[in-house]
């Protein structure tokens, strides 16, 4: 398997005809990659054109034992290429290889084969009737052509699920990988090619943002819009779609908290926060960013974690001792700085980090410290906005009730953690937390069976589970007469 640097469309690698490319960048190293061709709006179109065929002539006809089997397929050449393409994933967002290995392409693979498994069992019920001679039932049918838009922070695994999903419920889709992280979401169209899949089921065009959006919501062939991102592109794609009425799944951004009990496993909990804030580098939708800790054991569980985030291994992702690699881009890391910079003027504490690292095997590279503030209120800017970097924010609660309090302080809602030893708090304030997960002495957890999506302004809808798959498809309600001699009126 080699890079792909084409557009993916109608079962082959093809050059984009705008004649323009898209400049990626290693973030360990600065140096360039590849120069990955730019799809035109007359390609994105091309590319729906080739999903529309797919549905109507290839794909939609399948039984979903057929599709199960194609999609068990695609799973199986992702695990045989697992080396290879960790070591893209590494290379293009910056991530460990040791998480890009273990967790993005092995969970990658995981999704294929758990939606392989369930699209099986994709079946109707039958209703009850008032009426003996009438038997009615439902069935779900595919929506048709989904077009999808990826962020780059973790673009394999998101690909996965996004394509995933939509397969096995029987759609086909037109796919954007992230600008600044295409890489990996490409060789899509080769694993798809080695597992047999049918050429126009899937379409990879790595193109502008703006464009994308655009023809995908004018497009009177795609029928729905997946996205993930951030919360002002989901707005904007929001409303671009409303005029047709168009579905919409938006997951967008967080700002999670870790909520505190005074009975928690001080060790557990460390270790469990600490993994919730800086995997990815803190490059997640869902990471643990506000930490809100009962004053009971404020001083031992921020001392704690303090020691832990200036412990976490720093270096280049390539190496396997490495726990947290560069940001994903120079700009990026800039923003992320920028709310380093803001959390000092509105007078937070800063306990360890906040540093750009530039020396050594370093000094070419996106690297920061892990940072962790404390004194933070909600009027600051690093508690309100998504950082989305290795930036933690740390409250004082003196109550119970002023722990949630302080949890549902955001416009955001999708994701949360409550660390305690008891499991009645635990379950009494899951019901009071405002998000669409909440873990139990567990953070960044998502699997492919469970469904995932926020409240407010973290997005609109489910993706994952079942109930993520049906969600992409349409329920058809269907009514027979059994009456003798048919239904008499008049």
């Amino acid at each position: 398997m080699d890079l792909r640097t084409q557009l993916f469309i109608a079962g082959q690698y093809v050059d984009a005809t705008s004649g323009e490319t898209i400049p990626v960048l290693n973030p360990a190293t600065g140096q360039l990659i590849a120069h990955v061709q730019k799809a035109s709006r007359d390609d994105l179109k091309q590319a729906i054109a080739a999903a529309d065929l797919a549905f109507k002539t290839v794909w939609g006809p399948l039984n979903p034992y057929q599709r199960s089997a194609l999609l068990h397929k695609v799973g199986d050449a992702i695990m045989a290429n697992q080396e290879f393409l960790a070591q893209v994933e590494t290379d293009d967002v910056g991530k460990p290889i040791f998480e890009s290995r273990n967790i993005d392409v092995a969970s990658a693979a995981a999704t294929f084969h758990y939606f392989a498994d369930i699209c099986v069992e994709v079946t109707g019920h039958v209703q009850p009737s008032p009426y003996n001679d009438v038997l009615d039932y439902t069935i779900h049918e595919p929506i048709g052509v989904v077009g999808a838009i990826i962020p780059w922070n973790f673009p394999f695994l998101t690909a996965a699920r996004k394509i995933a999903s939509a397969l096995a419920a029987g759609n086909t889709m037109v796919i954007k990988p992230a600008s600044w992280a295409p890489l990996s979401t490409l060789l899509f169209g080769e694993l798809f090619r080695e597992a047999g899949m049918p050429a126009g089921v899937l379409n990879i065009v790595p193109a502008g943002g703006g464009d994308t959006g655009t023809v995908f919501a004018e497009s009177t062939t795609i029928d729905e819009v997946s996205f993930t991102g951030s919360t002002e592109v989901g707005e904007w794609l929001s409303s671009a779609c409303a005029p047709q009425l168009k579905g919409c799944t938006l997951e967008l951004g967080g700002k999670s908290p870790g909520i505190v009990l005074p009975d928690c496993d001080l060790e557990e909990t460390v270790a469990g926060t600490l993994f919730g804030a800086f995997l990815n580098q803190g490059e997640c939708c869902c990471a643990l960013t506000r930490l809100i800790v009962h004053a009971d054991v404020y001083d031992a569980v921020v001392s704690r974690f303090v020691a832990g985030a200036r412990a976490i291994p720093v270096g280049l992702p390539r190496d396997e001792a490495t726990r947290l690699g560069p940001l994903v881009h120079p700009e990026h890391l800039k923003t992320v700085m920028d709310y380093v910079a803001a959390g000092r003027a509105e007078g937070a504490t800063l306990l360890c980090g906040g540093h750009v690292l530039n020396q050594g095997a370093l000094a070419a590279g996106s690297f920061m410290e892990p940072t962790v503030f404390a004194d933070v209120t909600p009027s600051m800017r690093i508690w309100r906005e998504e950082i989305f970097g290795p930036v933690v924010v740390i409250a004082k609660a003196a109550s119970t009730a002023e722990l949630v309090q302080l949890a549902n302080d955001t416009c955001y809602g999708l994701a949360a953690s409550i660390w305690t030893t008891n499991l009645k708090s635990a379950h009494t304030l899951a019901r009071q937390v405002r998000a669409g997960t909440v873990w139990f002495n567990l953070h960044n957890f998502v699997f492919p069976s469970a469904p995932y999506g926020g409240y407010g302004a973290s997005g609109i809808g489910r993706e994952l589970g079942k109930q993520g798959m049906l969600a992409l498809t349409r329920t058809k309600n269907v009514m027979v007469s059994l009456f003798p001699g048919g239904f008499k009126w008049y």
